[in-house]
């Protein structure tokens, strides 16, 4: 019995034994098999036992095995690297204890994956794409415009010869219809051009004319227009509608704010009778008189209108007072402080003067003589000038007079040297503006005050007037506003505007502060310690630009993007902002805090190769000394003085020479 048995044992000890042969193919001895097999074949029972335990544990912690294998599949599909250093037991992931804080290891591993993503994106090349991009569809658009807008006009042109018949023969009628004062022939000619103009108004695309041509030129019963534009809508008065009924689409361009028609004094009878025989029914149909304007029927027929907010004409000192009197501060101006030399931008010139009538002889001659001294004067040179009369018509006619008598003709034209009324400078602009305000004081006392007048006309005036200044803006006055006026006057705000124009745009702007973010003065500091000229929270009229840098005539934007006053809400905002600026000639570079605070010389890498691209020397220049506010004043001060005392002495020569003919 025990002879079979060991056969048998051999016999399972030869089947182990075929079952080692086949694991040493698989299986390396160190394994739980190979243990096993190698115990087995040494005939080691205590091997044997230890192998036999061996496997024994691993078949209990199997399902601990498949469960740390599935939360590493798990973390595997969102952190690979993490979850192949647990797996494999790499330090400092090889001891049964979490080496950290894992929510905030998780935490900065996001944020370091998602700067590295974003700084894949370079901001400067996005930037110049965008300029590209931009300068292509701006220019595709012109010339698919153009070729569009040609192309219309052959089809309507080609092979029509009695279209081109009429438009010369239009046009050479006319030209007579002009110079034509007799009454049977002029009517005669009118239509003529009229039956002309009914053959050939559609081989011109664009007709550009006054209110009072188009009733004359067109046949209300058949011409037609796809588009009807009505500029300067608000001074435009009820004739406007003439053209109106001639469109398909109307677009109103105007300002109530502005002057408008002012039927004062005018028989309203007619159209009081025309109103309720043909307006029956029509909304608003009350206010269709001499009073009212284009715009303050579209404003009232087709809602609230589309506000053009941006300002570029004036410095931001000049257009502050409209903006306060008219706009509630909407305006948004976009002409720098520094974009012009003359300075100060707002004068006020008080003189001795007296008011006869309607004209003040001291205040135009002051005038006059200031204008000939600013002909004369280098930082006037090339200037339009302007001088608007705040009372009536007689002072500007004064003016205007005296200019012709002591002011060459050619420089008259050369700068466009107009004198008027505030509604004759509508839509029109100057460099340099005077207002004169005729009023003197008597013995009687404080001066009427002058309020915003019926139906806000005199406020209208004051606007009008006080925005055509591109520069400069000069009242002369003949009063103490102080003393002669009440300070709900209009002419009490002009010149307290005047005496101290930021008052009235720091009253709008409070909220704007100077930028002292930490991100914005570590790259100012490298900027200034690399030599540049850098000059903080840069004012460009209602915007302000994080920092620019100066040199060799050119100037570069730089905005610092990240921290709390560029946060990601307000991109769309910034980039709008930008285009603004850009339109104006301003280059940007834009630094990203996020790649600033990882690697600052990589993150101002962009901003120093466009430093050295624009020409831009880093050398610091001593500030020039600032001179007296009042400076250029002087010297036009000074030139009158000249100039009196030069004709005093040409007259003291004249008598001289006629008493020695005498003689």
């Amino acid at each position: 019995m025990r002879r079979r048995r060991l056969r048998e044992c051999e016999r399972e000890f030869k089947q182990v034994e075929l079952l080692a042969a086949a694991s040493d193919r698989t299986t390396p001895d160190s394994g739980c098999i190979g243990r096993i097999v190698e115990a087995v074949r040494r005939r080691d029972i205590e091997a044997y036992r230890t192998a036999l335990s061996y496997s024994h544990r691993l078949v209990s912690i199997k399902p601990l095995v498949a469960a740390r294998e599935g939360l590493a599949r798990r973390l595997r599909a969102v952190a690979p690297q993490w979850a192949t250093m647990v797996f494999r037991r790499v330090a400092p992931h090889d001891t049964n204890r979490v080496p950290g804080d894992v929510a905030s290891a998780w935490t900065w591993r996001q944020l370091h994956n998602e700067l590295n993503a974003r700084d894949h994106l370079d901001a400067q090349a996005l930037q110049g794409e965008i300029e590209v991009t931009r300068d292509r569809l701006r220019q595709v658009t012109e010339w698919l415009i153009d070729a569009k807008a040609w192309g219309k006009q052959l089809e309507r042109l080609q092979g029509n010869h009695s279209v081109r018949q009429a438009l010369v023969g239009w046009l050479d009628t006319v030209r007579r219809l002009i110079s034509t004062r007799q009454v049977d022939r002029r009517n005669t000619l009118l239509s003529e051009s009229r039956q002309l103009m009914s053959r050939c108004n559609g081989a011109v695309p664009v007709w550009v004319m006054p209110v009072t041509a188009v009733a004359e030129q067109f046949d209300l019963r058949t011409t037609r227009f796809d588009v009807v534009i009505i500029d300067e809508a608000s001074q435009a008065d009820l004739n406007a509608l003439i053209p109106v009924y001639m469109g398909d689409r109307i677009v109103v361009v105007g300002d109530h704010e502005q002057v408008t028609p002012l039927g004062v004094g005018r028989d309203q009878t007619p159209l009081e009778n025309l109103r309720k025989a043909l307006l029956d029914n029509i909304p608003n149909a009350h206010l269709f008189d001499n009073q009212a304007s284009i715009y303050d029927i579209g404003r009232q027929s087709f809602g609230d209108a589309i506000r053009l907010v941006e300002h570029f004409r004036c410095v931001p000192e000049i257009i502050a007072f409209s903006n306060q009197l008219s706009y509630d501060g909407k305006i948004r101006p976009l002409r720098e402080s520094n974009s012009t030399h003359i300075k100060p931008a707002c004068v006020p010139y008080q003189i001795d003067g007296i008011r006869e009538g309607d004209i003040n002889r001291k205040e135009a001659e002051t005038i006059v003589d200031l204008i000939k001294a600013m002909i004369r004067h280098e930082a006037y040179a090339g200037k339009t000038i302007g001088v608007i009369s705040m009372l009536q018509n007689s002072q500007s006619i004064l003016i205007q007079s005296l200019l012709h008598q002591r002011v060459d003709s050619v420089e008259l034209q050369n700068r466009r040297i107009q004198v008027g009324i505030s509604s004759e400078f509508q839509g029109d602009e100057r460099d340099v503006i005077f207002l004169s305000m005729v009023d003197s004081p008597d013995a009687e006392g404080p001066l009427r005050a002058t309020g915003e007048g019926a139906f806000e006309q005199t406020k209208k005036r004051y606007n009008v007037a006080a925005s055509r200044a591109r520069d400069q803006l000069w009242v002369v006055h003949s009063f103490d506003a102080d003393i002669h006026l009440k300070s709900s006057d209009l002419r009490h705000k002009l010149l307290k505007h005047v005496r101290d124009p930021w008052a009235t745009i720091r009253a709008f702007e409070q909220e704007v502060q100077r930028t002292e973010s930490h991100f914005e003065r570590e790259v100012l500091k490298r900027l200034t310690a690399a030599g540049f000229s850098v000059k903080s929270q840069w004012r460009v009229g209602y915007f302000w630009i994080d920092l620019v840098v100066e040199g060799g005539g050119k100037r570069l934007a730089v905005e610092c993007d990240g921290d709390r006053f560029h946060p990601l809400e307000k991109l769309a905002e910034d980039m709008e902002r930008q285009a603004i600026l850009e339109r104006l000639g301003w280059q940007f570079v834009r630094i990203r805090g996020t790649a600033y605070y990882r690697d600052p010389d990589q993150a101002l890498r962009p901003l120093f190769a466009k430093l050295e691209e624009l020409g831009i020397p880093a050398e610091q220049n001593a500030e020039p000394a600032p001179q007296s506010s009042n400076a250029l004043i002087d010297e036009l001060e000074a030139l009158v003085l000249s100039m009196a005392t030069d004709a005093e002495s040409e007259e003291l020569s004249s008598r001289d020479a006629l008493r020695e003919e005498r003689r």
